[in-house]
């Protein structure tokens, strides 16, 4: 998703020479790497994991699959994104989409594993996991073509605010669970406290995407733009609207294994939409 995004606003802003091969070998090395980021986080929560009314259905924690293939499966999984990683760095003739991978690697480690444990910590476990993995993974799909890091303001406030409140509500649906096996997560000590915010950070990015298709009159470059044609897709969405109402008003609404099955099938359904049709208005028109 970030890195569509990425490219996208480089190609309107540079008019990039797009090649979908190195496009889809950078996604392919970011995906991988995911996968392996993933994987490792329920390995190394299975346990915790097991005890969660909702977690304790995947793979890992449920028995299905044993920990010790998870794990060797994760780090093969690694060793293939950065092998692509630097296929792409001999091919682009620069290092900045490894170096991306790097901290993506780095940050999730810090997040995930002891003695960091990042995400049973106050504050530094909603900025590590809804702010710097957001941006390097945009950032991944960036340096594919531009060779910098400098992007504009309106592309990183859409991406940022719209995984900052969806990761947020997302955490609270965890609230009672944190509470129960006494973390220190942020949702653990603020709860319901912290909506305003996420509210707010939603709103953020709902207002930047529409700002950044306004900018396509003005063009200022510090700021980013996006084509009138791009509003098609917030139309489109519509529909979504009520469902992401409900469970934006009250993410512990999905309080059983059914609501969450539905609810992360929805999402990934919508979310695999607007993303084709973001690349398709860049790519066919």
């Amino acid at each position: 998703m970030n890195m569509i995004i990425a490219v996208v606003f480089a190609g309107f802003m540079y008019n990039i020479s797009f090649d979908p091969w190195i496009f889809l070998v950078g996604a392919a090395s970011v995906c991988l790497l995911w996968s392996g980021l993933y994987t490792l986080n329920d390995y190394t929560d299975r346990f915790e994991d097991a005890a969660h009314p909702l977690k304790k259905i995947r793979a890992i924690p449920s028995g299905r699959v044993p920990a010790n293939f998870a794990l060797a499966f994760s780090l093969f999984l690694l060793t293939i994104a950065f092998s692509l990683g630097l296929f792409i760095a001999s091919l682009t003739k620069n290092l900045f989409f490894v170096v991306c991978l790097v901290a993506m690697l780095i940050n999730q480690i810090l997040y995930t594993m002891k003695p960091f444990n990042f995400k049973k910590k106050p504050i530094v476990d909603l900025i590590s996991g809804s702010l710097i993995n957001p941006i390097f993974r945009f950032y991944s799909g960036w340096v594919l073509f531009v060779p910098h890091f400098y992007a504009p303001l309106l592309a990183l406030l859409f991406i940022l605010g719209l995984q900052f409140g969806g990761y947020g509500l997302y955490r609270l649906m965890s609230e009672e669970h944190d509470k129960n096996r006494k973390y220190r997560s942020s949702v653990a000590l603020y709860g319901s406290k912290l909506k305003p915010i996420f509210y707010a950070s939603l709103t953020i990015s709902v207002f930047s995407f529409f700002f950044a298709c306004a900018n396509s009159v003005f063009k200022l470059p510090f700021l980013g733009w996006l084509p009138l044609r791009y509003l098609l897709l917030a139309l489109l969405s519509a529909f979504a609207v009520p469902f992401y109402i409900k469970i934006i008003k009250d993410p512990k609404r999905v309080d059983n294994v059914k609501k969450y099955k539905l609810l992360y099938r929805f999402l990934y359904f919508h979310s695999i939409l607007f993303m084709l049709g973001f690349l398709a208005l860049y790519i066919w028109f």
